[in-house]
């Protein structure tokens, strides 16, 4: 029995051994370039400083694409994709705006005035003498809500009146 156990207590120590010498200690791959260590230090040391976005290097890597067969085979003669890039002008073409048309089953134009233009006078709108109203609708709850608060509740309290050519508006505070 003391050979049994003295069998396996070798065995769980040679593997213990084992599985430590196996890791491989790839130090590289935790190192870190010097710029790598002042960006860190520059962008994450205080979070309340102000950032100079100039001071990082933007730095663009552009890959080739293999596509497995040659392109040029496939192209006219002397072909520039660039050529000819700069020299359209913008003044000689016309855009064309397309609006999608609303079906909706019926003519329009038998229910509206015979001259009825949508857009005349869009412009000459006096936003001064326009009174926007807020209508207030009430909230049915489906109970009693005088129950739920203190007596002599007042929602407005802590609100002056003023006092107005129509009516008594109430005006918030803050």
């Amino acid at each position: 029995m003391k050979k049994l156990i003295l069998l396996l207590v070798a065995c769980i120590a040679f593997n213990a051994n084992a599985l430590v010498g196996e890791r491989s200690l790839n130090t590289k791959k935790n190192y870190k370039t010097l710029e790598q260590i002042q960006l860190e230090a520059t962008l994450f040391s205080d979070y309340n400083a102000e950032f100079d976005i100039n001071s990082i290097e933007v730095i663009e890597i552009e890959e080739e694409v293999q596509l497995g067969f040659d392109v040029k085979q496939y192209l006219p003669e002397n072909f520039n994709a660039l050529e000819g890039k700069n020299n359209i002008d913008w003044s000689e073409i016309e855009l064309i705006e397309v609006e999608e048309e609303l079906e909706l089953g019926f003519d329009t134009k038998q229910y509206l005035p015979e001259s009825f233009n949508a857009l005349e006078g869009k412009n000459n709108i006096d936003w001064s003498k326009i009174e926007l109203i807020e209508v207030e609708e009430e909230l049915e709850l489906g109970f009693d809500t005088k129950q739920y608060l203190p007596k002599n509740f007042n929602p407005y309290k802590g609100m002056k009146k003023i006092s107005c050519e129509k009516e008594d508006v109430v005006v918030c505070l803050y």
